[in-house]
């Protein structure tokens, strides 16, 4: 088998299943339009859009000969899809193809498997309520010793997403002014 898919700290092979190359992973998920009809007027009044939570459908088979062996391996994906509280847990959903991402996804629906001699096929599906992929946290240090400083930081992402900037004063002289510019690039 390959790992095609990671459930956490789980690979599909970790699993004992197989993903089928027919999954739903959507590029980007649905809109949620803002829009309003006003009576007597064409068209209408567009307020923008945002991003509905994101849905992937994992298609998936355990390839076995052996029904009890089956049994135990649905047990052990069922049991991992869930606290232990029994509720659907929240987990970082990875797949091959996207190595440094992740997504914050959850079970959702039913896990329903067709079992024909010791195989099963069934389908996961998944939603990340959150439909942004994160990646590694990238931390860069400076020293500053000449007035003024300039320092660029490059975002590795296409989401404009504030920077955490600390500022530490090491040394015996008081800092008294400074000034930080947060600046995008105007689309």
């Amino acid at each position: 088998m390959t790992s095609m898919v990671w459930l956490g700290s789980k690979s599909n092979d970790d699993l004992g299943f197989v993903v089928k190359g027919t999954s739903k992973r959507p590029a980007l998920p649905g809109t949620v339009d803002r829009t309003v009809t006003i009576p007597g007027r064409h068209g209408a009044w567009d307020y923008g859009a945002d991003l509905s939570p994101r849905q992937f459908v994992l298609e998936c088979a355990f390839l076995t000969r052996d029904a009890f062996v089956l049994q135990q391996k649905v047990v052990a994906l069922a049991a991992h899809l869930v606290d232990s509280y029994g509720r659907p847990r929240d987990m970082e959903l990875r797949f091959r193809e996207r190595p440094d991402q992740y997504f914050i996804a959850r079970f959702v629906g039913s896990f329903d498997i067709d079992r024909i001699i010791g195989t099963g096929v069934f389908s996961l599906p998944f939603t990340a309520y959150d439909p942004f992929a994160y990646g590694p946290e990238k931390i860069y240090e400076t020293t500053i010793t000449t007035s003024p400083f300039s320092f660029e930081i490059d975002s590795g992402g296409n989401v404009r997403t504030q920077p955490v900037i600390v500022l530490t004063n090491v040394g015996t002289s008081t800092i008294r002014t400074f000034k930080i510019v947060n600046e995008y690039l105007v689309e």
